[in-house]
């Protein structure tokens, strides 16, 4: 996170002397907005964060906010969607891993998955979602949908690599690809966000390995 003190002045007041902000600033100021909107929405809930607050851990004045932001709402909408498809948070992913080998592949996918899922900030940031699901309903489709959709391609694209060769059936790699993070990744994450953690994660995404694979044999 960038702290906010290092952030150059353009970007903590949102304006530069005389104008409107260039897209670099106005760049630097929306980065800063999610990081501390971020951070506030972690440790006090969506109801318990004020734009006030957003706006004074962000460096930046209210107007300032409310011309990019024009609700609390927006805000969280446009953290959600930011910090789910962030490679970098919670914590930096590894590196992909080599398609050549099946098992090993899609083994290193789901661990990957997983431990994310299972994240103290990762299930906060759940939590938070899904209790404003009735009230925003597309932002709980966000929160559940776009933390895998990165590696729905990359299940697909590797279930695509070995049905070439003829070592597996994946007549729609797309959907399998979503059957399996969903088996190996959502059902621990939708247990977490209720506060019920798998006790061996590695058991279970071997399990989960072992039934995809025999449910590809030719």
């Amino acid at each position: 996170m960038t702290p906010v003190n290092d952030l150059p002045q353009a970007a903590s007041t949102g304006r530069r002397r005389g104008g409107r902000p260039t897209k670099e600033e106005a760049g630097k100021l929306d980065a800063a907005v999610r990081e501390s909107a971020l951070r506030l929405f972690l440790e006090n809930g969506y109801e318990g964060t004020t734009m006030n607050a957003i706006a004074a851990a962000a460096g930046t004045t209210k107007p300032s906010l409310y011309a990019r932001f024009p609700t609390k709402e927006d805000v969280f909408r446009s953290v959600l969607g930011w910090a789910m498809s962030r490679t970098d948070w919670p914590w930096p992913e590894p590196e992909l891993p080599d398609f050549g080998d099946l098992e090993k592949a899609l083994t290193a996918i789901a661990g990957t998955a997983v431990r994310r899922a299972l994240d103290p900030s990762m299930i906060k940031l759940q939590q938070v979602s899904v209790a404003y699901a009735s009230r925003y309903p597309d932002i709980a489709r966000k929160a559940l949908g776009s933390g895998y959709w990165p590696r729905t391609k990359q299940v697909a694209e590797l279930l695509r690599r070995h049905a070439a060769t003829g070592a597996i059936v994946a007549d729609d790699p797309d959907t399998l690809a979503e059957l399996f993070l969903g088996m190996a990744a959502g059902a621990p994450a939708r247990l977490a966000s209720f506060g019920i953690i798998r006790g061996n994660v590695d058991e279970h995404i071997r399990a989960a390995v072992d039934l995809f694979l025999r449910s590809l044999r030719p």
